[in-house]
């Protein structure tokens, strides 16, 4: 049975451009870095191809002197140990490479408000981290003006969104947590009748997947079953209910938590009006 441990946060990578569209996902690491303790790893990446956005054009980061010289003054007056990696070459490997030499335990990024630039984003960079990294990823939308207070879990009963569901209440233990679990039915045009049939099955594996694991002792943890496709009633529900983080996992068992994030996941992530952490399933030693 795997428990939840409670470890802070050690190392947290930031991977940016150093542009303003960053600054969320800034503030948001400095944050969680202040908040646990941590050292703040941030990562720029010079890239000439414009084929991912978390890269820095030569042009706007001309030396080392110049790209800390800025990073500082987005940074303010914070009292927090921060490291600059200003490296060229391909992003992913970089921030992966990075990630492993500093024992980071967590990645942050930010998505561009600009909905094209947004989209490229989650098609390719943050995909391909999600593939290649272990770590969690803490995709960032919102501007942090508190710590994380609601956060919104899918759960489809698997070991991969049990483990997610682990890492965030670790990383989190102050967030309120509701389990989120959409269902559908076997049936094109399902029935009343069909329909609480799917639900009263569904409601009883939340039951089993309550009972296992750290969970069992949280009496604070909200179960909210609904109806319908993932990717279209998650965002419709954060949207209508205080939610400022929603986790979801790897590995999973329906098309919601694939090892590459998939359509549905991605779709989530792209029109989920919060912030959002990727956490990968560890993958079972031979």
């Amino acid at each position: 049975m795997e428990s939840v441990t409670t470890d802070p946060l050690r190392c947290i990578l930031l991977a940016t451009d150093l542009s303003a569209r960053c600054d969320r996902a800034l503030d948001r690491a400095v944050q969680l870095a202040q908040e646990h303790g941590a050292k703040l790893v941030a990562v720029c990446v010079i890239e000439n191809s414009l084929g991912d956005v978390l890269t820095a054009r030569r042009s706007q980061v001309v030396d080392r002197k110049a790209a800390e010289h800025r990073l500082r003054a987005t940074l303010g007056e914070v009292d927090l140990p921060v490291e600059l990696v200003l490296e060229p070459g391909h992003a992913v490997e970089v921030i992966r490479k990075t990630a492993a030499a500093h024992l980071c335990d967590m990645i942050v990024t930010g998505v561009s408000r600009e909905e094209t630039l947004g989209r490229l984003l989650l098609g390719t960079t943050v995909e391909k981290l999600a593939r290649e990294v272990s770590l969690p990823i803490l995709v960032v939308r919102e501007r942090p003006h508190h710590p994380y207070r609601n956060m919104l879990v899918a759960v489809d009963f698997s070991e991969g969104s049990r483990h997610a569901l682990h890492a965030a209440l670790s990383m989190f233990p102050d967030a309120r947590p509701v389990l989120y679990h959409a269902f559908v039915t076997h049936q094109a045009h399902a029935d009343a009748a069909a329909v609480q049939l799917a639900r009263q099955a569904a409601e009883k594996e939340a039951a089993a997947f309550a009972m296992q694991g750290a969970i069992a002792n949280r009496p604070d943890i909200e179960w909210k079953i609904e109806h319908g496709l993932a990717e279209e009633i998650v965002p419709d529900h954060v949207a209508r209910h205080p939610c400022e983080l929603m986790v979801v996992g790897t590995h999973g068992r329906t098309g919601i938590l694939r090892t590459a994030i998939g359509s549905v996941a991605e779709k989530l992530i792209q029109h989920t009006p919060c912030d959002v952490l990727i956490v990968r399933q560890p993958t079972p030693s031979a």
